[in-house]
């Protein structure tokens, strides 16, 4: 999930404004409105530059190109399960011809336990992650959140790396091309048909808060709430987000900020999906929140800040 990864940005951009801040108090000049606006104006227009440096020069160009290099991936980078591999066609099955294992039309959903609708779930997205015919998907993503509590700084500094993550975190659109199973993006990223980006989904029902199915005009309705998750270091792997959706992948981010405490939150991810009759996914929303908080230092330097927001990626299947 590429908006994802730009939290770091944000994270490391905070740390990287702090020291600037801190540089100019120990000067003997006070942080003023018009020093941070000088720094915002700096990085708005400096950034897009491939090329050219932002404000704290090479120290922040380094951590960008360390940032670029983190993603959102799954716990394992194993392919989907060949067993469950649906056959090579150009095209899906129509649904009047392949059913859902076990899954007929006019199922009665209401005796489902949250066990039968987590592995409902999971079977419908292996399926779907095994089809290698040619198949396109419209992909959309959006980010909203909030950095709060920036130290040393306050207010100015954490009203400059708001105004700035706005600008980074656009919303993103477009269509994904999927042959044997795989599409590259307009980023030159490999994926698989929907998350997790490169392994099987298989989240188990100790991992899911609250699960729901319903037979929705033809479609099965499933929202599956997972269970919230807490990280207090760089490796440290949230099982049920890596099982399901993805993770924030921080541990080999930081070559130049030096993190000194990292404490990250899944309060609780929803997985929102609609599944044809036939066991294929038609279309689901996938919704990560986090609630971040770290503790940086640079050059002698310690600030913190935290962190809050929602990603928001949504996969609508075009079956031919």
């Amino acid at each position: 999930m590429k908006k994802i990864r730009v939290i770091i940005a944000i994270l490391l951009l905070f740390s990287l404004l702090t020291v600037c801040a801190c540089r100019s108090e120990n000067s003997g000049g006070d942080v003023t409105e018009e020093s941070v606006t000088e720094t915002e104006s700096e990085t708005v227009y400096e950034q897009p530059s491939s090329d050219a440096p932002l404000p704290s020069e090479t120290q922040s160009s380094e951590v960008t190109e360390s940032v670029s290099e983190t993603e959102i991936v799954s716990e394992t980078e194993a392919p989907a399960p060949e067993t469950t591999a649906a056959p090579e066609t150009t095209t899906l099955p129509p649904e009047t011809t392949t059913a859902a294992p076990d899954q007929p039309t006019g199922t009665d959903y209401s005796s489902y336990s949250k066990e039968d609708i987590v592995k409902y779930l999971s079977d419908a997205v292996n399926r779907t992650k095994a089809f290698t015919g040619n198949v396109t998907v419209h992909h959309k993503e959006s980010f909203t959140s909030t950095v709060t509590n920036v130290t040393p700084g306050g207010a100015l500094v954490t009203q400059a790396v708001n105004f700035v993550k706005d600008l980074v975190l656009k919303p993103t659109e477009e269509d994904y091309s999927f042959s044997g199973g795989k599409a590259v993006t307009s980023e030159g990223e490999t994926t698989q048909l929907l998350l997790p980006k490169a392994a099987p989904f298989t989240l188990t029902s100790d991992g899911v808060a609250n699960a729901t199915i319903s037979d929705q005009n033809g479609l099965i309705h499933v929202v599956l709430t997972l269970a919230p998750e807490e990280v207090n270091s760089l490796s440290e792997v949230p099982k049920y987000n890596s099982s399901s959706i993805g993770y924030l992948d921080i541990a080999n981010a930081f070559s130049i900020i030096n993190v000194q405490e990292v404490n990250i939150k899944y309060p609780g991810s929803v997985i929102d999906a609609y599944v044809r009759a036939d066991g294929y996914v038609k279309s689901v929303t996938y919704t990560i929140k986090l609630d971040a908080f770290s503790k940086a230092s640079a050059m002698g330097i310690t600030g913190t800040a935290n962190f809050n927001g929602d990603q928001v990626e949504v996969w609508n299947i075009n079956w031919q």
